[in-house]
């Protein structure tokens, strides 16, 4: 295999590491406990964050952007940054509240899915049209790192209350028509 071959490969490899990471911080908070979970789960979902940075940044500096990469990256992105963090606030939350929980994760993962497709349907060269899953995925991720912290002197209703109403909040932004300037600007 020529190396121009090998690199047109290495933006799909780095998307298919950011959806190993998302998966693997699912069955984490699925299937382990380990007195360092929450930390350990949001350091995969920020790997994943800097995979999916880089996929796209190769890509571009390669030409060798592709439909067919555009389409796993947003698969990859709802798994890390859709599926995962919001798997980690169903890990966090009281089970008690598992009710008003579970309906603003439905409403996050599918603002982040509607987000990803209209960034596939458009033309964002300069910027984003409200905000990019992958900041939601992982700004909610380090919400639940410190949820513990911040909220053990706190009445659990209230905790509930302030993580739902910024799931929806995030979840507003990622639909909404606000600009968002991108990090790397692409090529025309």
């Amino acid at each position: 295999m020529g190396q121009n071959k090998l690199i047109q490969h290495i933006p799909n490899v780095l998307t298919m590491i950011n959806m190993l990471l998302g998966l693997t911080a699912i069955l984490f908070i699925i299937q382990l406990e380990h007195a360092h979970k929450p930390l350990i789960i949001t350091a995969l979902i920020l790997l994943g964050g800097i995979a999916d940075f880089f996929d796209g940044y190769v890509a571009r500096k390669f030409n060798v952007v592709t439909n067919m990469g555009k389409q796993l990256d947003s698969f990859a992105d709802i798994i890390t940054f859709g599926v995962a963090p919001i798997a980690f606030v169903n890990y966090i939350a009281p089970c008690e509240y598992f009710g008003i929980v579970t309906i603003s994760s439905l409403i996050f993962v599918g603002a982040g899915a509607y987000r990803l497709v209209r960034y596939n349907l458009g033309d964002f060269r300069d910027h984003f049209v409200g905000l990019p899953i992958t900041a939601a995925g992982i700004i909610l991720a380090i919400y639940c790192a410190v949820y513990p912290k911040w909220c053990e002197h706190l009445p659990s209703e209230i905790c509930v209350a302030i993580t739902v109403l910024f799931i929806l909040l995030l979840s507003i932004m990622m639909v909404s028509k606000k600009k968002f300037k991108r990090l790397v600007t692409r090529k025309r």
